[in-house]
């Protein structure tokens, strides 16, 4: 069973709760990475600011005040990446700037703008494929994969020529699969937001 968010945020506060911080980084940690590295930084240095990252939410989350009703935890979360993400490409840019330019590889900065579109776009896309991946083993049949050749752009005619089914039966499918689905991403919204 999922714990909800503000139960681990509460277990976070003590810094050594080992489970809860597997839990929480096996949530997160995905999406932390994806969110720095879409900023054209290398595998390795996405891979140490997400440490970093990491690191900073478990010396701060004891501290952290958790008020649903003023603003989301991933609001906070966001915050702690965008930091993060911009101090680290200040820093970049500003010690390659130093080396001969030639050779240094060109830092791109992104404006914070920029930075909250990106954290936005992949926490969209972080939270759908969480909820396709929760769904999944609800549909007997071909439903699932009704759903995903809607999503490539296909017709219901070319669905059903396919896969062998009635058109009833794909416009039937797609629509569970989408009201399925659009519950899943809210429940996910209210646990991990």
């Amino acid at each position: 069973m999922q714990q909800t968010r503000q139960t681990l945020i509460e277990r976070l506060r003590d810094k050594y709760d080992e489970e809860s911080w597997q839990t929480f980084t096996q949530i997160y940690q995905r999406y932390i990475y994806v969110v720095i590295r879409r900023m054209n930084i290398s595998h390795s240095e996405t891979e140490d600011l997400v440490q970093e990252v990491l690191f900073k939410i478990w010396n701060k989350l004891p501290d952290f005040q958790y008020s649903p009703d003023k603003a989301k935890f991933r609001t906070w979360l966001s915050m702690v990446i965008k930091n993060k993400v911009l101090n680290y490409l200040e820093s970049s840019k500003s010690h390659k700037n130093k080396l001969d330019k030639a050779a240094a590889q060109e830092v791109k900065l992104y404006s914070e703008h920029e930075v909250d579109s990106i954290i936005q776009k992949e926490w969209e896309n972080y939270i759908t494929n969480m909820a396709m991946e929760r769904i999944k083993g609800s549909f007997p049949g071909q439903a699932i994969k009704v759903f995903e050749l809607t999503l490539e752009g296909k017709s219901i005619q070319e669905i059903s020529a396919e896969l062998g089914i009635k058109e009833n039966t794909v416009y039937k499918s797609k629509n569970r699969v989408k009201a399925k689905l659009i519950n899943e991403i809210a429940n996910l919204r209210l646990e991990l937001e």
